[in-house]
C-alpha cells in the first residue's frame, strides 16, 4: 500500500498522475498546458470548415449529427388555411368547398408542399356535389311526373276544381 507522501515512489493517487513530483518546478500560467483545449472553439461558437470542404456530418451548417443546416424559419404552407376552409365548406356547401380546396391544393403544390386537408376537401366536395346533383335530379323528375299527372287530370276543367292525383286531393291550376 502506498502512502500519500509526496516523496514516495509508489503509484500516484487518483488525480495526480500529471502533477510534478515534490521539489520540481510547477509550470507557469500559460506554459506547458495540455493541448486538449487548444484550437477548440469556446462553448456556443462554431468554426467553419476549411474553404471548399463540407462540414463533418454532411452539407449542413451545424456541427452536430443529424443537423442538416438550419436556414431560418421553416416556410409556412400557403394553402394550409384555405385547405381547412375548403374542407369545412365541402361538408356544408359542397361545390364551394370543392373549388376552394382545389385552389388550396394548387397553392400548396406550387410551394412544393403537401396539403392533406385540401385533398380531403376535394374528395368530400366532389362526392357530396355528385350526391346532391343526383338527389336534385331524382326529386325534379318526381316533381315533373306529378305535375304532368295534375295537368292531365285537370284538362278541360275550370281553375280551382278539386281532382284526385295519386290518392291526394289537388286543385286544378
Amino acid at each position: 500500500m502506498s502512502d500519500n507522501n509526496p516523496g514516495s515512489q509508489g503509484n500516484s493517487p487518483y488525480g495526480q498522475q500529471n502533477q510534478p513530483q515534490y521539489g520540481q518546478n510547477q509550470p507557469q500560467y500559460g506554459q506547458n498546458q495540455p493541448s486538449y483545449g487548444q484550437n477548440q472553439p469556446s462553448y456556443g461558437q462554431q468554426t467553419p470548415p476549411p474553404y471548399g470542404q463540407q462540414g463533418q456530418y454532411g452539407s449542413g451548417a451545424g456541427n452536430y449529427p443529424g443537423q442538416q443546416g438550419y436556414q431560418g424559419q421553416p416556410t409556412e404552407n400557403p394553402g394550409r388555411t384555405l385547405g381547412i376552409v375548403g374542407l369545412v365548406l365541402a361538408i356544408l356547401i359542397a361545390p364551394v368547398g370543392l373549388i376552394i380546396s382545389i385552389v388550396a391544393l394548387v397553392k400548396s403544390r406550387k410551394a412544393k408542399m403537401g396539403n392533406g386537408l385540401a385533398l380531403a376537401g376535394i374528395i368530400i366536395g366532389a362526392l357530396l356535389t355528385i350526391l346532391w346533383t343526383v338527389l336534385i335530379i331524382v326529386i325534379a323528375s318526381f316533381a315533373a311526373d306529378i305535375a304532368q299527372q295534375v295537368i292531365q287530370a285537370c284538362e278541360g276543367l275550370p281553375t280551382g276544381t278539386p281532382v284526385t292525383v295519386q290518392g291526394q286531393p289537388v286543385e286544378c291550376p
